[in-house]
């Protein structure tokens, strides 16, 4: 259940980023779901780490969108999921070398995912006036995004199990996506 768990707490990092971190870290602090006390992860519930997730969360924003930060935002990602999941495995007196691993991995998946189709939102509404369709589009999956990372890890934390649907339902988004690209460029070859 501890693993379960901490895929799930990965995989909302990765999905809500650091948002979903913070709420994460509140919970600890709160001693509702996880519980690091104890733990080398004890400092998931302290202070100086709540504030540097939300230093993380007001960087993220100046981020989003741009393309040269893809990157050191999804390996920020992946620290944090690889924290957490070793966190959830510590609270249950399990090696946190799987947890960190695990959550590393599952977090820059889904981080990786998430930030490929808020870019394609963006990108549509790049260039449109605030208020259109588009804009209020991609402010929605911005949103939207945020909001389910924080509902996956509050789940996660009390029904550890569900982490294996999410987990499903991230492959097969990222399966179909790759699928829809693959026949978009094939469409555009039959027109050479």
């Amino acid at each position: 259940m501890a693993i379960c768990q901490g895929l799930g707490l990965a995989l909302a990092v990765g999905v809500g980023g650091p948002l979903a971190a913070l709420f994460i870290a509140a919970m600890a602090a709160l001693g509702s779901g996880i519980h690091p006390d104890g733990t080398d992860y004890r400092f998931l519930a302290e202070t100086w780490f709540l504030v540097t997730l939300l230093a993380i969360v007001v960087v993220f924003m100046f981020a989003r969108g741009r393309d040269a930060m893809r990157g050191p935002s999804i390996a920020v990602l992946a620290a944090i999921g690889a924290i957490v999941a070793a966190a959830s495995l510590a609270e249950e007196g399990e090696p946190t070398l799987v947890g960190i691993v695990v959550g590393a991995i599952a977090a820059a998946f889904a981080a990786d995912l998430s930030m490929s189709v808020l870019a394609g939102a963006l990108h549509r509404a790049e260039g449109n006036e605030p208020g259109s369709k588009e804009a209020d589009a991609a402010n929605f999956m911005i949103v939207a995004f945020a909001a389910a990372g924080i509902v996956l890890a509050a789940i996660s934390l009390f029904v550890p199990p569900v982490s294996l649907l999410a987990l499903v339902a991230l492959i097969w988004l990222a399966l179909s996506r790759r699928r829809r690209a693959g026949e978009k460029y094939e469409g555009l070859r039959i027109l050479r």
